[in-house]
């Protein structure tokens, strides 16, 4: 968690920092070019190939206009020009060496599936596809290609798509469609709903300006026309004096209103009212003589000039135009329009690009020294965080339609559109623009800032990156599960009340443990532990813990006190140095009269072990005690009873070590051993497996 939080501090810097050098680089081109962006520019100083070039990106047709003057007239009739777009204009033209430049590839359509997939399926954009008839004898009256190239230039601007549909590998769709000779279908979607049924137009003409015009036509009526300045009122501006009921179900829209004096929208409006059916309401507005002065005194608060683009929404009106790259096209009100009332999918993506940004940084943390290892921890960041991208959205997309989910997706789109609709709106858009145009240069600043951050990031916690090397880790701790989870799998179900570190986890214990479990019946509940480990443990004969003879420890209380055993089960044990005397320690007597030996029953055991009765017998050894030393093995923590008999350890007591550092009668452990309790009595700690003594 800690190192999600630093990743998303360091995105948010990286952000703040591209924003803060495109203000810098935008006060350098200001001061060097003393024009603002925003100036509105005479289009009588463009010449004439500046004029259609506008008149073309915008999709007005200029048919029959021939003189400078006229054309210039009907660029100031579709909309004002300002500085950015001139030079946006020139720089398109300087790197578009060609007098015709290449069009995208059109489809070929495959078939009638292919077809229908392509063309009837998408219910958001425009199709325009050339049949070519079966009939051989046809081909003469169809279009040649360098009429298609002209058509398909003209449409790309307005996000019109192109393809070819060959009736030679489908006849029976041309003739139950009737294609029996050369045409045209344009495929728009039918109503005013997001994702309605899709119809098809058919046009027969193959000359590029007839097509352009039937195409501008059919585009247009999608276009809502306004006829009156009541209806305007009403319906669009929302006036308080209005109490239709048209207006008060429309206060939620989000609509776009043309003033102008123009009798037919623009092209690139009229395709933007396809791509955004069912999300923004587009209309138009021919201002007569008599309702202008009416209009100025409605909107005079926004600086109203005509022609005007007017934005709507709920929260307020603005004109759209005045602001930096705002330019009267398709992809530049597009832009401005995603951001006013984004799509799903555009805030899918936006989220796809943060998660995956946030992915990069993560990686670049990662120190491996095996490059297969390197490898699988990238891998496993890089899947992971996109799994749990798609994992939320798909809830998202699951309970949109419940209200309280739909409400907070309303107020985050309120949040979003206010932002938008400010110049700081203004400022990321124009950001993100310059971003789209250079993609790459936006790549390779991220990943030199990720190599420098993550550099003096690491540089800065040295120690920490120290302790988590990866000599401390085993090979699956590249999978960041690494607590929990994976213990679950390769440990005892009774060592789970203590999660324990990863590192502590040995890879061969792990891999044996999960085979003796699918060998099992009860899989995960107790799995079987091989024995051989026991004979591995520390033995050795009690002394004391310090050297000093006759010497043992105990602890300050009782050892039979409640206290004591509660100490001990937390670990606390406190070496206290005392003397005891032997005949002072109490044994209960067993039957076995011939041995004299003494029967201590363990805590929680069934059957007694017999120890040789210390009274008597001078070494107090256990008969099965094994090799033996007489000093303490490394690591065992000094304490003054078993906990399992709860009996005090006496002089010469054959005492046993597990790999956690508790100690205890040999007979008592190798009983709690013996009946499949691998685990220590006091702290749980498996007894098969060594503990580093640095995480005590």
């Amino acid at each position: 968690m800690r190192s999600l939080w630093i990743q998303i501090v360091l995105l948010i810097i990286y952000l703040f920092l591209v924003f803060f050098v495109s203000r810098l680089l935008d006060m350098v081109l200001w001061y060097h070019n003393a024009i603002p962006s925003t100036q509105i520019v005479d289009p009588l100083l463009l010449s004439v190939r500046q004029l259609k070039q506008l008149l073309e990106n915008r999709g007005v047709s200029y048919t029959g206009y021939v003189e400078k003057r006229e054309l210039a007239q009907l660029v100031e009739a579709s909309a004002q020009v300002v500085q950015s777009e001139v030079e946006e204009l020139s720089e398109n033209s300087e790197s578009s060496d060609e007098r015709l430049p290449t069009p995208p590839t059109p489809s070929r359509f495959r078939g009638r599936l292919h077809f229908y997939e392509e063309v009837e399926d998408t219910k958001d954009s425009v199709w325009l596809v050339q049949v070519v008839p079966a009939d051989s004898q046809q081909h003469d009256a169809q279009m040649d290609d360098y009429s298609w190239r002209v058509v398909c230039n003209q449409v790309a601007p307005f996000a019109i798509r192109t393809g070819i549909f060959d009736c030679k590998l489908d006849r029976r769709l041309c003739q139950s469609k009737g294609w029996h000779q050369p045409l045209l279908l344009l495929a728009l979607p039918k109503g005013s709903k997001a994702k309605d049924r899709v119809v098809l137009r058919t046009f027969t003409s193959m000359r590029p300006q007839p097509i352009m015009e039937w195409v501008r036509d059919q585009l247009s009526i999608r276009v809502k026309t306004v006829d009156s300045i009541h209806d305007l009122e009403c319906e669009w501006l929302e006036e308080e004096t209005c109490n239709s009921t048209t207006a008060s179900n429309s206060l939620r829209e989000v609509k776009v209103l043309l003033l102008t004096t123009l009798l037919h929208p623009p092209l690139f409006l009229a395709a933007l009212s396809i791509k955004f059916t069912g999300r923004i309401k587009f209309g138009m507005f021919t201002v007569k003589k008599q309702d202008s002065d009416s209009l100025h005194k409605k909107l005079k608060h926004l600086d109203y000039r005509m022609p005007s683009y007017l934005v709507i929404t709920p929260e307020r009106k603005v004109i759209y135009g005045h602001r930096r790259f705002e330019h009267f096209n398709f992809d530049s009100m597009n832009r401005f329009l995603r951001a006013v009332q984004p799509e799903m999918n555009d805030v899918f993506l936006g989220s796809l690009i943060v998660v995956n940004m946030l992915v990069t940084l993560q990686i670049f943390q990662v120190s491996m020294q095996l490059w297969w290892k390197h490898l699988a921890r990238c891998l496993w960041i890089l899947i992971s965080y996109n799994f749990w991208l798609f994992a939320v959205w798909l809830l998202i997309l699951a309970t949109y339609r419940f209200s309280a989910v739909n409400y907070f997706v309303d107020k985050c789109l309120v949040v979003v559109r206010t932002i938008s609709l400010t110049e700081l709106g203004c400022l990321l858009r124009t950001d993100w623009q310059t971003v789209s145009r250079y993609p790459y240069i936006f790549l390779s600043t991220f990943l030199m800032y990720s190599v420098l951050a993550i550099w003096l990031l690491k540089r800065h916690c040295a120690a920490e990156a120290e302790e988590e090397s990866e000599s401390d880790h085993p090979w699956w701790e590249v999978l960041p599960v690494d607590s929990y989870w994976i213990n679950c799998f390769f440990r005892p179900m009774a060592t789970l009340s203590r999660p324990l570190p990863p590192s502590e986890l040995e890879l061969e214990d792990g891999i044996e443990m999960l085979i003796e479990r699918l060998a099992v019946p009860n899989l995960w509940l107790q799995p079987v532990i091989p024995n051989e480990y026991i004979k591995e443990l520390p033995i050795w004969r009690f002394r004391g813990w310090e050297s000093s003879p006759k010497q043992c420890s105990t602890v300050e209380v009782s050892c039979q006190s409640p206290q004591a055993i509660e100490r001990l089960m937390d670990g606390e044990e406190q070496r206290i140095s005392c003397t005891c005397s032997l005949d002072t320690v109490k044994f209960r007597q067993s039957s076995d009269k011939k041995s004299d030996r003494c029967s201590l029953l363990p805590y929680g055991l069934t059957e007694p072990c017999n120890c040789v009765d210390v009274i008597s017998s001078k070494n107090g050894l256990c008969e099965d005690s094994g090799d033996e030393s007489g000093s303490v093995p490394g690591g065992m923590l000094p304490t003054s009873e078993c906990a399992v008999c709860l009996e005090t350890y006496v002089w010469g007591s054959v005492l046993c070590g597990l790999p956690c550092g508790h100690s205890y009668h040999h007979c008592c452990i190798m009983l709690w051993l013996q009946q499949d309790n691998h685990h220590c009595p006091v702290c749980r700690w498996p007894t098969y497996k060594a503990k580093h003594l640095h995480r005590e």
